[in-house]
């Protein structure tokens, strides 16, 4: 599974270094391609169109790459891309514009997608629009048989307006980017990291549906950021994804949640992920740089699970609101990847990530460094 890192500042220059990639005798069949917004994704779609291999592609709040050649880098306002020579019979990819509210059933649609490809599929996965229902869409797939599934919600520079994911033939601003793969060719293992911790007491979601919270103790739910926090509404959400809730669902689970809008009228708080009626609920804040370790940690126990297991690229998906905690400071946790697993390492920054893999617990996380490790059986 041989693998380029490509970082640009424009498209052309990112055109451009592909060209010179392959007239080396370089046949990819797959690339990532993570992008600042703030480029024209109609046209990347048009010049990304003229090569025969499959493209997974979104925007981001922030791009991360690094193997020997580029070191260990995270950039802001540029486009990013791993060109990967991989068996092109383990793969397939597919993009849908969704059109309705159903994302349980869309993900449905994708794992019954995916079990038509291959017996024994992974998928990774992103997904654009701030309204898609991450959560009831990774249900859906997971439920439908899909073990291993990976990814994230497209991020927009922190704008909160448009996100978009790609393949080569299109775009959306609403909708998903699927990568299928066959697990009888491809070995994939899974890693997440947290680092949050609650503080003050436990209170309980007393109205809530699916992502949108009214109510917790029967007061309401913006009240209760705008108390702890001392903060106002045009703090929010700003301040709401940097102190994310911690939900402990009714199995026992435990996720974080973050803000991602509020509605003042009603007092209701719009997470990125669903919080439980009846759920137990407190803020959370980072463990101060104690945040970092958590992630070369997670490979470091993911890997030690699977000794005969040796990865070739890592893609990794964290939430933005690490980035924005820990500042420059963030580079650490991709040192931590990069040290542990040794391989060529691409993603970017999420506004929500998708973990689901046996032992995994709830497959869509906010505020979570999710890391899927990739590599080729032999034939």
């Amino acid at each position: 599974m041989k693998s380029i890192i490509i970082h640009a500042y424009s498209i052309a220059d990112l055109i451009q270094q592909i060209n010179s990639e392959l007239t080396k005798d370089f046949n990819p069949t797959l690339a990532f391609v993570y992008t600042s917004p703030r480029y024209n994704i109609r046209k990347l779609v048009v010049e990304l169109n003229n090569y025969p291999f499959l493209v997974l592609g979104s925007t981001t709040v922030g791009e991360i790459f690094a193997d020997e050649k580029h070191g260990v880098r995270e950039k802001e306002e540029s486009i990013v891309c791993m060109l990967l020579d991989i068996d092109p019979s383990a793969i397939a990819l597919r993009l849908l514009q969704v059109e309705h509210t159903k994302y349980y059933e869309v993900g449905e649609e994708v794992s019954q997608w995916a079990k038509k490809q291959f017996s024994n599929p992974a998928i990774i996965t992103v997904t654009s629009g701030l309204n898609f229902d991450n959560d009831a869409y990774t249900q859906g797939i997971v439920s439908d048989g899909v073990e291993y599934a990976f990814g994230g919600a497209a991020g927009d520079d922190l704008i909160l307006k448009d996100t978009f994911v790609f393949s080569k033939e299109n775009f959306s601003n609403q909708g998903a980017v699927v990568l299928a793969l066959d697990r009888d060719k491809i070995d994939i293992v899974g890693a997440r990291a947290f680092g949050w911790t609650g503080i003050g007491k436990e209170r309980i979601v007393t109205k809530a549906d699916k992502n949108i919270v009214y109510e917790i103790d029967g007061k309401r739910a913006i009240d209760f950021y705008k108390k702890y926090l001392n903060i106002t509404s045009d703090d929010m959400p700003q301040v709401g994804i940097e102190y994310p809730l911690e939900v402990m669902m009714r199995n026992g689970q435990v996720v974080y949640r973050a803000v991602l809008d509020i509605n003042e009228e009603s007092g209701a708080l719009i997470f990125a992920g669903h919080v439980e009626e009846k759920s137990k609920v407190r803020l959370s804040s980072a463990k101060g740089k104690e945040i970092i370790q958590y992630v070369g940690q997670s490979i470091d126990d993911a890997l030690a699970k699977e000794e005969n297991f040796k990865p070739e690229i890592a893609l990794v998906f964290p939430c933005c609101s690490r980035k924005q905690i820990l500042g420059d400071l963030v580079i650490g946790e991709i040192e931590g990847v990069y040290n542990s697993a040794k391989v060529p390492t691409i993603g970017f920054f999420a506004y929500g990530e998708i973990g689901a893999f046996p032992d995994g617990g709830n497959g869509f996380h906010n505020e979570t460094f999710v890391t899927a490790l990739l590599s080729e059986k032999e034939k």
